[in-house]
């Protein structure tokens, strides 16, 4: 594809409301104002202080996790975090910002030559993944190319730092045809992606996973769906040049065929795949008609369109919820999701943000949904950020020492003494209070 972007089309949803740092003290009320004790918050400080110690104690490599999560519909700046805990995230950069509003073009990007550019958007539902010293963010959208018809598009993005990261691209001029044709294509055969993810095999293959077809949300028609995973190998992917010096380089890759994954339970309505390995086994997490996140398995992903190759592994870790992604940190399985707005049916609270659930199987035993907290801080004062679905990684191993770095250099210093940080949620407005104060908490 060519650096002149098309814009994207981005979802239409009623803006959710921004989190605030403190709210009046009325409206904020721990866990056992709810009935619920004050263990949760016990538990919580001490998961906050041991993952302060361990980052300021260059002795031990904690296992970190790294949030790639769009802000709000308001605001669609993609922001990086880094975490210790799976609830608690840090802000350590934001790779593409937005200006508030809803427009998806990042600010603040220019050419080789010092030119500002305006054909830069941000990813919507990012994901994240990394590869050979490579962190890199994807996503993917569909438009009409002259002499090609409609074509999904790819998009990645990399960064050696963290900070510093090229530009969207999808590096091919032709893009991609699904080799069958998506259910739901309408228009004279357009169709819509939603929920893009990629893989970076042991091998240095890369799988991208998506769904094709009729997204309701964007013609107006909420949860009327008919949409199908996809899967596609891409091989050589790397870099095009130096992101700090040219960030607007396509990266080199070799696209391989867009074809149909085939999963063992009939369904319509298929969103947000992501891909996890362990242990030799490949774990795909899907959201199946509109609410449940399920994980089925598979040992080899050339087989995935062989519905009898993929095995069901959890047919429910969370109801209510969309985008999953999967990591595993410390010995917990961490599933994150985005609360959909309104469900329960009828019952809603009508906010939407992420929430993670915990698991030490993943075939069950899935437990402890909660709303996770995305922060900044500036001159020693935390913030809360909102928060949309997108990805978690674990810290590869050779990374670790980047990331403590940044989360210093980003201004999280003062939490390295140890220091517990007391945090008060309001589950009715999303609003989240911090305080190193146990009185005042």
């Amino acid at each position: 594809m060519t650096r002149q972007m098309t814009r994207r089309a981005m979802l239409t949803a009623t803006a959710a409301a921004a989190m605030t740092l403190a709210a009046p003290a009325a409206a904020l009320a721990d866990d056992d104002a709810e009935g619920a004790g004050l263990s949760y918050f016990e538990e919580h400080d001490a998961m906050e202080r041991d993952c302060a110690s361990a980052l300021a104690d260059e002795s031990q490599d904690p296992e970190m996790i790294l949030g790639l999560f769009w802000n709000s519909e308001n605001n669609l700046s993609d922001t990086l975090y880094v975490s210790c805990n799976g609830i608690e995230y840090h802000k350590i950069s934001v790779p593409f910002p937005c200006a508030d509003g809803g427009d998806d073009t990042v600010l603040g990007t220019y050419d080789i030559w010092g030119n500002p550019v305006n054909y830069v958007h941000a990813l919507h539902d990012p994901g994240l993944f990394y590869k050979d010293g490579n962190f890199w963010a994807v996503g993917g959208y569909v438009q009409y190319q002259d002499g090609f018809g409609w074509r999904f598009t790819p998009m990645f993005a990399s960064s050696k730092d963290l900070e510093h990261w090229s530009f969207p691209n999808s590096g091919s001029a032709t893009n991609l045809a699904p080799k069958t044709t998506p259910a739901g294509t309408y228009a004279g055969g357009q169709y819509d992606s939603c929920g893009t993810e990629a893989f970076a095999d042991d091998n240095g293959t890369v799988w991208l996973v998506t769904t094709l077809g009729y997204f309701g949300m964007f013609h107006g028609q909420d949860y009327k769906d008919t949409m199908t995973p996809y899967i596609c190998r891409i091989d050589g992917l790397a870099p095009g040049a130096d992101q700090t010096i040219d960030p607007g380089a396509q990266p080199k890759l070799s696209y391989g065929a867009l074809t149909s994954i085939n999963l063992p339970t009939s369904g319509t309505n298929w969103l947000d795949p992501s891909l996890y390995k362990e242990n030799g086994t490949y774990y795909l997490s899907i959201k199946k008609d509109g609410i449940t996140n399920m994980i089925y398995s598979i040992k080899d992903l050339k087989q995935a369109g062989s519905k009898d190759a993929w095995r069901l592994v959890c047919a429910d870790v969370v109801t209510g919820y969309e985008g999953p992604s999967l990591t595993k940190a410390n010995g917990t399985y961490l599933m994150v999701t985005d609360k959909l707005k309104d469900y329960p049916y009828g019952s809603s609270d009508g906010t939407t943000g992420n929430f993670v659930t915990m698991s030490t199987s993943l075939s069950g035993g899935w437990h402890s949904t909660q709303r996770i907290a995305t922060m900044g801080i500036s001159n020693g004062k935390t913030y809360s950020i909102p928060n949309r679905h997108g990805s978690v990684l674990k810290v590869p191993a050779e990374a670790t020492e980047l990331v403590k770095t940044l989360h210093r250099k980003a201004g999280w210093s003062d939490f390295s003494s140890g220091v517990t940080m007391h945090r008060l949620y309001n589950k009715y407005t999303g609003e989240h209070f911090y305080t190193a104060d146990a009185s005042e908490k």
